[in-house]
């Protein structure tokens, strides 16, 4: 394991404790500045650190010596983990960056660069086939670019997303709401391991932390964090993947949302996105024109003979009538039958594709 400092050692110290989570810790070092003299001076925390309360100073008191250090060193050692803490000029900048950043990460593998190109894709546990086709195929592609997947390797589109990079023989990592040591769900064993071959899995919390329902929030944090913009499949409207896209719009990160069946009860996520404004995506195109990132490979869409790229039904359909006049979403939805809301998801979905283009009196027309 890589040697830390011993101003590191404190750092280890003061977040393992229990009820010292990150705002504690970090209101613990504006007090103290110095957490060696935190250390041996831990019964004064609770009397100056307002937020740090009588109920943790028995977990100081237990834990303020160097075996205890000492003893969680070897444990990592012993399990392949890797300490790194904030004051690491390794440590993401990305996620440096965000409120109350976990003051030590625990991980296993190797860790990429996030800062350049790196991307969160999440979502739904129980997405449909389509939805969770789309999330792979995403990732697959955006991965092929050398772009860093990061997910959260629960059922659904996490893992998806995870198996999509892999496919692309990508870089992907895994935040976990558990210790690093600890495989969670159990069938996602082997695509733990597959992770590790070349990206990481990354936790905040102790090794041997078993996975507790209030710490996924926490988790989510990390994985927006660790991103330079989020994509967002199917997911419920109070879903786990909802707040992971609210910490990534706190965060000040680009949110994109992948196209779905509107009709579907997961659906709800992506609807609230395009609702308020999101790009919709369905290819790794999309995602790396509108970060502005330079593609590798050449995915110039190639276009029949009357210029329309591969269409689905309703697009071929929209596109046919445009052909003849320029129309309206209101035009298109009384030619068709189509919710308005649907015409407009279509629409911008086809903008992206660069098949169709807006006019003044929102009216469109083929892109020619």
């Amino acid at each position: 394991m890589t040697e830390i400092t011993k101003e590191e050692r404190y750092w280890l110290w003061l977040s393992s404790v229990d009820g010292i989570g990150p705002v504690r810790f970090y209101d613990t070092l504006n007090v103290f500045t110095d957490l060696e003299q935190a250390f041996h001076e831990c019964a004064l925390i609770p009397e100056l650190v307002k937020s740090v309360t009588a109920k943790q100073k028995k977990a100081l008191l237990e834990s303020a010596n160097e075996s205890y250090i000492d003893r969680l060193l070897d444990s990592c050692t012993r399990k392949g983990i890797q300490v790194l803490t904030r004051l690491n000029q390794d440590y993401p900048h990305t996620l440096a960056e965000i409120e109350n950043p976990p003051p030590v990460l625990f991980y296993k593998g190797v860790l990429p660069n996030f800062d350049e190109m790196s991307c969160a894709i999440v979502g739904s546990r129980r997405p449909t086939k389509n939805g969770f086709s789309t999330a792979r195929s995403l990732a697959c592609g955006l991965a092929g670019e050398g772009v860093v997947i990061v997910s959260g390797m629960a059922r659904g589109i996490d893992t998806a997303a995870h198996m999509g990079a892999l496919e692309a023989n990508g870089i992907t990592v895994a935040v976990l709401g558990c210790g690093a040591d600890v495989v969670y769900p159990q069938e996602n064993r082997e695509l733990y391991e597959r992770i590790l071959d070349s990206g990481a899995v990354i936790s905040e919390f102790l090794p041997g932390t078993e996975p507790k329902p209030q710490f996924f929030p926490q988790r989510n944090r990390i994985v927006s964090g660790l991103s330079n913009v989020l994509i967002a499949g199917e997911g419920g409207e109070r879903s786990g993947a909802r707040i992971t896209v609210d910490d990534a719009l706190r965060q000040g990160r680009d949110v994109y949302t992948m196209i779905c069946d509107l009709k579907s009860p997961v659906a709800k996520l992506p609807l609230y996105l395009m609702d308020s404004g999101a790009p919709v995506v369905q290819k790794a195109a999309d995602v790396m024109n509108g970060m502005g990132w330079r593609m590798r490979h050449d995915s110039a869409v190639q276009k029949s003979k009357n210029g329309a790229n591969k269409l689905d039904l309703l697009e071929a359909q929209i596109y046919n009538l445009l052909l003849k006049e320029n129309l309206s979403a209101g035009d298109l939805a009384g030619e068709t039958g189509i919710a308005i809301k649907d015409i407009n998801t279509i629409l911008t979905v086809m903008e992206l594709k660069g098949l169709i283009e807006g006019m003044p009196g929102d009216r469109f027309r083929i892109n020619s």
